[in-house]
């Protein structure tokens, strides 16, 4: 055959196949129309999972912790690790990946040291798991979300805050009837998508250089550079403990942004540095039960008491109804009409007012006295206190 004619074959057949599509991996047990087969497909693809021996891929079985930590470090393009002080994954397959996630501290195992790699994973824990592997455990990561999301969730579960910020960001959600279901096992296709979910993520953190509240933008100075960031519309964004919007953003603050590849904005905004009034009194107005807004503790701080009386009046005076005490006698506590009560109804009402708000009983009677030198120099003394306890128990503070 003519070289020509070879060469023309060899280059018809290299032509057709550059032009074929790319055929994802299909387990055999994972059908067309399966709703998780584009996950399935494109984490076999990255040998991110794997399909067991018999060719199945088993997508509504539940996975355990030694599969889903294999996957997991996998996803995050960790290298084995060696040591570990776990003490049940010696003959696990999967050791090497489990210990390199015990180094990034993404997993602690349990309080006797052990992992349980064949234990079903629970979705409270693969929360957990990709929350952290995020770094949204972090103090100066994390925004406290307020609310409760789920029904079945206590203030006192452990993963409750992490499952929250994981809804509100949508890595995950709830069923239909508002419950999360925390100690439910997650199968196999599930976590596949969760996996998906993760990788779309891009952590980008630096510092703030400006920001564009009306273009919905933040520039940020980072390791890769100084970039412009569009924030999404329906981002969360905080900074140091409480809630706020791009404008009260500080240029030099130092600043977490996880960023949706696939929407090419910022979906969550954490800002952490100098501890401003509006910081102080947020965290002073939690000590109240939120009982005293944060705008309302300014006031007061001011010297401006009229602004929160009226409402402050009303709740002493239904304190003072369930302890007991008749309707003259409270109206004529809240006139301190101190000829008509005794000493002892003084210290009724400082206590009363005090319980009401967690404002200490010194400062309340100076409030009284109206010695507002004295009352001013105790607030100071307050917010110095409290600005003291936050930075030491504070590490986002520190760092």
């Amino acid at each position: 055959m003519p070289k020509k004619i070879i060469l023309s074959i060899l280059t018809l057949i290299l032509v057709v196949s550059f032009s074929l599509p790319v055929m994802a991996f299909q387990p055999q047990d994972v059908s067309n129309d399966h709703w998780g087969l584009n996950y399935i497909s494109s984490l076999l693809d990255q040998e991110i999972m794997y399909v067991y021996n018999n060719g199945n891929f088993e997508p509504n079985q539940a996975i355990t912790r030694g599969e889903f930590a294999y996957s997991l470090a996998r996803a995050m393009d960790l290298e084995p690790a060696i040591v570990s002080e776990l003490t049940d994954i010696s003959d696990h397959s999967a050791k090497g990946y489990i210990s390199a996630l015990v180094q990034e501290e993404i997993i602690t195992g349990y309080p006797d040291e052990t992992f349980k790699p064949q234990n079903p994973i629970t979705r409270a824990e693969i929360i957990a798991m990709l929350s952290r592997s995020l770094g949204l455990d972090q103090e100066e990561n994390s925004i406290k979300v307020e609310g409760d999301y789920y029904s079945d969730l206590s203030d006192e579960y452990w993963a409750k805050e992490l499952i929250n910020l994981s809804s509100e960001i949508g890595m995950i959600e709830g069923y239909p009837d508002g419950t999360f279901r925390a100690d439910n096992h997650v199968t196999r296709a599930e976590s596949a998508k969760l996996l998906t979910e993760l990788m779309n993520f891009e952590v980008i953190t630096g510092d703030i250089v400006e920001t564009y509240p009306i273009s919905g933008k933040i520039r940020v100075n980072s390791e890769q550079g100084t970039e412009t960031v569009d924030v999404d519309q329906d981002s969360l964004i905080g900074r140091n403990n409480r809630m706020v919007d791009l404008d009260e953003m500080l240029k030099s603050d130092q600043v977490y942004l996880l960023f949706d590849q696939n929407r090419n904005r910022a979906t969550y905004v954490k800002a952490y540095g100098l501890i401003t009034q509006e910081d102080l009194a947020s965290q002073a107005s939690e000590l109240t039960g939120d009982f005293f807004s944060p705008d309302e503790l300014i006031s007061i701080a001011d010297g401006d008491w009229q602004s929160v009386t009226p409402r402050l009046r009303q709740e002493v005076t239904n304190n003072l109804l369930e302890e007991g005490l008749s309707t003259e006698e409270v109206t004529a506590l809240l006139n301190t009409d101190w000829d008509q009560l005794e000493d002892l109804s003084r210290e009724r009402l400082i206590e009363s007012i005090s319980i009401s708000t967690n404002i200490s009983t010194a400062l309340i009677e100076a409030a009284i006295e109206q010695d507002w030198d004295k009352a001013q120099d105790l607030a100071r003394q307050d917010a110095i206190n409290s600005a003291v306890t936050q930075i030491l128990t504070s590490s986002s503070l520190l760092s």
